[in-house]
């Protein structure tokens, strides 16, 4: 076309009909800036294009990581009931020792453990990445994430601090650590370990009676540990069933902008 142009306008120019050659010469101009415009055009949509499949491959990815945290929180919540529930069973015990055996006081020991949440987390929001997603509103629920798990896992440090610092020592400090391990290991959540059969680490429960049933239940620093440890979790469980609605939303937001 643009060879075409030129020749028209070589033969206007030997003609010497000067109109028509401004004529073709504005056309010819009017067709280059045409075809500029129909081809930034299409790099606007090839662009566009591009940046959807990108947005969709990271909405994708985005769905998959917080259903897994979803799930793992699940795991979490029910694996703290089972700890309050123990706890619960405990301070029932102190009060109605006559309900207790020696056993069952070890065994609900042996469940207090910490749980901690451990999320997929995303570079997104560092990285700026974020700005490729159109929804705002699920944007600003993403920002938010992080802060929401550093709540939950303030709490859940607090409980792993009081574990090790003081129950644990504690349960060393009045020999019964053999015997709380024995059925920790012999029941053990499998949700903690990737094995669905694990065998017992302990060699057998003590031979060596080193605390009665009569003295656990009428021992005031292990009521108040307890007591402390089913607070702890309480309060825990109730920041994991906020993150666990904070998850759904984000969940739904990302249902409405996934294509499928």
């Amino acid at each position: 076309m643009i060879k075409l142009f030129r020749k028209i306008r070589f033969d206007l120019m030997k003609q010497n009909k000067m109109s028509k050659y401004f004529k073709y010469a504005i056309g010819e101009i009017i067709l280059v800036v045409i075809g500029i415009l129909i081809a930034l055009q299409i790099n606007n949509w090839n662009e566009q294009r591009k940046e959807n499949s990108n947005e969709q491959a990271i909405l994708k990815r985005l769905e998959k990581e917080f259903i897994s945290n979803k799930e793992q929180l699940l795991d979490k919540i029910e694996f703290r009931n089972t700890l309050i529930e123990s706890c619960k069973q405990l301070l029932d015990y102190f009060d109605n020792p006559e309900n207790a055996t020696r056993d069952s006081i070890l065994v609900y020991l042996s469940t207090i453990q910490p749980p901690t949440f451990d999320p997929i987390q995303n570079d997104l929001v560092s990285s700026g990445t974020i700005e490729i997603l159109k929804d705002e509103e699920l944007k600003q629920l993403l920002v938010n994430w992080s802060t929401d798990v550093i709540q939950l896992q303030e709490v859940e440090r607090i409980f792993l601090r009081f574990c090790e610092q003081r129950f644990y020592p504690y349960v060393n400090e009045i020999d019964i650590q053999r015997d709380v391990a024995y059925n920790f290991f012999k029941d053990i959540p499998k949700n903690l370990l990737e094995s669905k059969q694990v065998e017992n680490l302990i060699p057998g429960k003590s031979k060596l009676i080193t605390r009665t049933t009569n003295e656990l239940l009428t021992d005031p620093k292990l009521e108040g540990k307890i007591a402390w440890a089913l607070t702890l979790n309480m309060f825990n469980n109730q920041e994991s069933e906020t993150l666990m609605k904070r998850i759904n939303t984000i969940l739904k937001a990302l249902d409405k902008e996934i294509k499928r």
